[in-house]
């Protein structure tokens, strides 16, 4: 019983935790190195102009109302892969190496 009680409680603070966490969250784009592993970095979702990015990303969560264009040259030329906003994808045949706000 006892084993119940403190499963119950534990639970109810996971769901209060879970419920306050989308306020911590940061907002923005989140890329990372491998398929969501390895190096990541964020960047606030106001950024503007060409960012080329400190590292080749294969995946992406766009935390955000906007909306970027991806590509795999470091001066944002090229053709682009575009990214909707509150968007969770990876691209693993593509080598992105910088982005810009759309």
């Amino acid at each position: 019983m006892r084993l119940v009680a403190s499963a119950v409680a534990a639970l109810g603070l996971v769901a209060a935790v879970a419920g306050t966490a989308s306020a911590d969250e940061p907002t923005g784009i989140t890329f990372w190195q491998a398929d969501f592993s390895g190096q990541s970095v964020t960047y606030d979702a106001s950024t503007t102009g060409c960012t080329t990015l400190p590292f080749v990303v294969h995946s992406e969560f766009n935390n955000s109302d906007a909306s970027f264009d991806l590509y795999t040259t470091p001066d944002c030329s090229g053709s682009a892969l575009h990214i909707p906003a509150t968007d969770l994808h990876s691209f693993l045949n593509h080598d992105v190496q910088s982005f810009t706000r759309d």
